[in-house]
């Protein structure tokens, strides 16, 4: 009987770890190999339809794809912001806002399928190594059908002075051929880079323009920038 009971125990016992691996997101590795953090599995938001199925404004931030301590405001300020509602924004997800409302857009939070550290420290050391290493992530959410749009913006972070990975992997399942995709960045110096160069390579089939690089230290203080480009691009 004791025999018996320890064998049945033994079974569940290798069933529940073989379970654990079963779970286990070889993924994940694409964020642990370059800093020490539990990434979680994203919440996909997907597209959020606006008045103009016309134009779509897709943005990558790290709010959307980060789950932040309690002390969030100690984290770099370059990169967050808050609103008149005291809500967490990303700079780049700001300033989606500003050209959705420009333009009635569609928008799409481009989200990974794992999140990136709180600290901003250890998410630089994820970025560069992903794209040193030219990473090919999973998203959390795919767009199924981009013919009906004719202008795209995109707005993303210069990460490592080039196309941030998760961008870089947007743009590689998104075909934006026959399109007029205007560029916005947020940056800490290093304004476009070659993120505009690389984009016309990945989408040669696309019109890709430089619209404005957002320095990160102070994005308020373009809000009028980018709404008088869009107004201008837009007539």
């Amino acid at each position: 009987m004791k025999n018996r009971l320890f064998i049945i125990l033994f079974l569940v016992m290798i069933t529940t770890v073989g379970s654990c691996f079963a779970e286990a997101d070889p993924e994940i590795e694409n964020y642990t190999r370059y800093t020490d953090y539990e990434p979680q599995k994203a919440d996909p938001i997907g597209l959020i339809p606006g008045e103009n199925h016309n134009v779509l404004v897709a943005w990558f931030s790290r709010v959307g794809n980060t789950v932040f301590d309690p002390d969030v405001d100690a984290v770099t300020r370059a990169t967050l912001q808050y609103d008149s509602q005291g809500e967490l924004l990303g700079n780049a997800q700001m300033i989606a806002g500003w050209i959705a409302e420009e333009t009635g857009a569609d928008v799409f939070p481009i989200q990974t399928a794992y999140t990136y550290p709180s600290d901003y420290n250890q998410t630089v050391a994820v970025g560069e190594g992903q794209d040193i290493d030219f990473v090919s992530l999973k998203l959390a959410a795919y767009l199924d059908d981009v013919s009906g749009y004719d202008t795209v913006w995109l707005v993303a972070p210069i990460w490592h002075y080039t196309v941030c990975t998760p961008l870089r992997i947007f743009l590689s399942e998104t075909d934006l051929s026959g399109k007029t995709v205007y560029v916005v960045t947020t940056h800490c110096g290093s304004r476009f880079a070659d993120t505009v160069e690389r984009i016309r390579e990945m989408q040669p089939g696309a019109k890709v323009i430089k619209a404005v690089a957002v320095s990160g230290s102070d994005p308020n203080s373009y809000e009028e920038e980018v709404r008088k480009f869009v107004q201008n691009a837009m007539e």
